[in-house]
């Protein structure tokens, strides 16, 4: 019996250094963790409570707001742009996809994904996002014929027509941003088999990927080589804790216009874990410039007109665990407008989002509009808005009950110049 109790008692110290100063098994069983970890918990998403892990459906969440839907804020300004609402609908228990007019304040056309289909076509998928109860459509891309490319923001690529049919999907583990290249292909980030590219400890090795409009996967160019090839190796094993989510790419936008820095075929790149933002040519693997901060776990890079671009910062520090994570600033993450060619960073949104309380600790998308606007997706909340540099033009809140709001999954603003309904006009459904 002494030895039982001696045996027990050295297992439990190992143990406890196995987790402080990772010694062996550690390296087998992290990255497995982790990954475990990110997808029970629901990844990029605030941790619930007891009570409301029993009371509300897994997508559902308390509301903040005294509202749902659209409110106007500023009634001297119309906007005749579009959101395509990604996210869930409690009176389909499920994730919707609708394509909402803010000058009408109505839904003009509603995608109903057949989840248990897409599982079904995909049993190799079974984990947390990749479950009915928690199934994301993610930052779903709106084509010329009404139909929609999407992914779980974990696993396959999926393409279905206006009617809400399956059309294709692409078996691999495809996650977060999906947008459209300059010669009409489908760009998204990907996370590659294997535990990194000759890395010294195993790491997860996210990269960009291109598909073809048919749902075929082109080409696949590794985070973690370009960075490690290009003399980056800090980044990479960083100061501190190493951890195996060490870039975890967020957002892959493809540059449409030449520009004096950028050209056609060029990335932009968000990588969360980092704090860093890039502009990479993935054929080359050349990085023709890299930041790192003053925004901290940003989401989306964008583009604008002039050269510079545009972050959404969430601006908050990430603990070990969900309880961990805070906001630099109280109430307020922020959207950074960065210039490369001179190296210089402004805020133009900052005091707005502070005043309103714009803030996402986890997720969150922003968009410069042509006018000066910024429309933010402030998911944590489910809640979107379109804001000047001195206030708020309407938000818009996923309310699902009177006091509950519906998971959002990454929508999208449209100009009106970017929506052609012809498809919508034209469209016949068996329903």
């Amino acid at each position: 019996m002494a030895g039982l109790y001696l045996l027990a008692l050295g297992f439990f110290l190992w143990g406890i250094a196995v987790g402080k100063y990772q010694v062996f098994p550690w390296s087998h069983f992290q990255s497995m963790y982790e990954e475990l970890h990110a997808y029970f918990t629901f990844e990029e998403a605030p941790e619930k409570t007891t009570t409301e892990k029993v009371m509300l459906h897994h997508q559902e969440n308390r509301s903040e707001f005294d509202f749902g839907g659209l409110k106007i804020r500023d009634t001297s300004f119309q906007d005749p742009g579009y959101l395509l609402i990604s996210g869930f609908s409690k009176s389909y228990n499920q994730v919707v996809v609708e394509l909402f007019s803010i000058a009408d304040n109505s839904v003009l056309h509603r995608w109903l994904p057949d989840v248990d289909e897409i599982l079904a076509q995909t049993p190799q998928f079974t984990d947390g996002p990749n479950m009915v109860k928690s199934y994301r459509v993610q930052h779903p891309l709106l084509l010329e014929d009404g139909g929609l490319v999407f992914t779980s923001g974990a696993g396959p690529m999926v393409k279905i027509n206006g009617c809400g049919d399956i059309e294709w999907v692409l078996v691999h583990k495809f996650h977060h941003s999906i947008e459209r290249d300059h010669q009409g292909n489908i760009v998204t980030c990907s996370k590659l088999e294997g535990d990194g590219p000759g890395t010294v400890l195993p790491i997860r090795d996210d990269g960009i990927a291109v598909i073809s409009p048919d749902g075929q996967l082109l080409d696949e160019y590794s985070i973690t080589k370009i960075l490690l090839d290009k003399g980056h190796k800090a980044l990479i094993y960083g100061i501190g804790r190493f951890e195996h989510n060490r870039i975890h790419l967020n957002d892959a936008q493809p540059v449409l216009q030449d520009s004096d820095q950028a050209q056609k075929g060029d990335v932009l790149v968000s990588m969360r874990h980092l704090s860093t933002v890039a502009l990479i040519e993935p054929k080359s693997g050349e990085i023709k410039w890299l930041r790192t901060g003053p925004w901290l776990n940003q989401h989306d890079i964008n583009p604008l007109p002039d050269g510079r671009y545009s972050i959404f910062g969430n601006d908050m520090v990430r603990g070990y665990d969900k309880a961990g994570n805070l906001l630099v600033e109280k109430d307020k993450s922020d959207i950074y407008i960065y210039d490369p060619s001179t190296d210089t960073v402004t805020q133009p949104y900052s005091s707005v989002m502070q005043r309103d309380r714009i803030a996402s600790l986890t997720q969150g998308r922003s968009r410069v509009l042509a006018n000066g606007d910024a429309y933010v997706e402030q998911t944590d909340s489910a809640r979107m808005l379109r804001i000047s540099e001195t206030g708020v033009r309407w938000e818009y809140v996923n309310a699902v009950s009177e006091n509950t709001v519906g998971a959002l999954h990454w929508s999208r603003y449209l100009s009106d110049s970017e929506v052609d309904l012809s498809w919508l006009e034209n469209l016949t459904c068996n329903q």
